[in-house]
């Protein structure tokens, strides 16, 4: 029954771009990886180089927020 599964996981390390926190991200699937830290869910996107991007699921709910000074 379990001859046919195949599972392979990779290992990466890496700064969370969500707790800024270096360290291991293990992947969840294809492109996503999961930070070991603060558990946020990251997509892998190839563009000259590898970056991880948190993953959006519903792009509705982004909000962009300044910091306010004194």
């Amino acid at each position: 029954m379990l001859d046919d599964l195949d599972l392979k996981a990779e290992i990466v390390n890496g700064t969370c771009p969500t707790c800024t926190c270096k360290t291991l991200l293990v992947s969840i699937a294809r492109d996503f990886f999961r930070c070991i830290v603060c558990g946020t869910d990251l997509k892998q996107h190839v563009n000259g180089k590898i970056s991880y991007i948190p993953h959006v699921n519903n792009p509705d709910q982004i909000r962009f927020e300044a910091p306010k000074n004194g």
